[in-house]
């Protein structure tokens, strides 16, 4: 029986008992080099990712269920007594070729609460080499959004859904971009003049404004748009 602060506890003991230290442990668990020193000494996160904490195990050479905290272990129980499994265990603790996979948010904005990023209604495992085709390093900045405004029809429509890279939010190039219009999410199409650094905002749906600024630092968005998921 161990609640979340016995759990840091004992990932810091495991730790310093292996010889490793809190940087080269998040580096080989894919996140950014203070993620186990942020995790153990502040206690943020409040408990790990379970695909972080399967393999923290694997490299501290312990099963996965010690650094379980009470609620995840009566979580996981009710999941076996309704049939619901954790494939994603199994696919890391066996070294398949897929256990390099991350985790992103799947969004779904709504008008009134214009914290995009805290409207978390899922997630959605992913190969790290797709994140890699798409020039990603860090996989947390990256978001899948459900699109809900008409601004760029026919070419991305309502029901769609975006990848977002949420750490680009002044445009640095041109490309679609995820902006709060009032009360609205919408994407935009931005074209950056190569004369005089002016920004053009416009949508393909021609129902919608076009916008200029003077410089690329005047705008700001909520990320920029990497790729889609969109309905056939």
């Amino acid at each position: 029986m161990a609640d979340i602060e016995e759990i840091r506890k004992k990932v810091d003991k495991l730790i310093t008992e292996g010889g490793f230290n809190y940087r080269e442990l998040s580096l080989k668990i894919g996140r950014k080099d203070s993620y186990i020193q942020q995790y153990v000494k502040y206690g943020y996160p409040r408990r790990l990712k379970e695909i972080d904490r399967i393999r923290l195990a694997k490299i501290l050479n312990v099963d996965d269920s010690e650094l379980m905290d009470d609620e995840i272990i009566a979580t996981k129980a009710n999941s076996i007594a309704s049939g619901k499994y954790n494939i994603i265990s199994d696919i890391i603790n066996n070294d398949l070729p897929e256990s390099n996979l991350e985790v992103l948010d799947i969004l779904n904005p709504q008008p009134e609460n214009p914290d995009i990023l805290s409207q978390v209604t899922g997630k959605n495992f992913i190969a790290r080499i797709m994140l890699n085709d798409l020039g990603i390093s860090n996989a947390q900045t990256v978001k899948m959004v459900k699109i809900t405004s008409d601004s760029m029809k026919p070419f991305i429509n309502p029901g769609d859904y975006a990848w977002l890279d949420s750490s680009c939010r002044i445009p640095d190039s041109d490309g679609l971009y995820l902006f709060l219009n009032g009360r609205e999410f919408t994407v935009r199409r931005v074209e950056i003049s190569p004369l005089d650094n002016s920004v053009e905002i416009s949508c393909d749906n021609t129902a919608y404004k076009t916008y200029t600024a003077s410089k690329p630092g005047n705008v700001k968005t909520l990320g920029r748009i990497i790729a889609l998921t969109q309905k056939l």
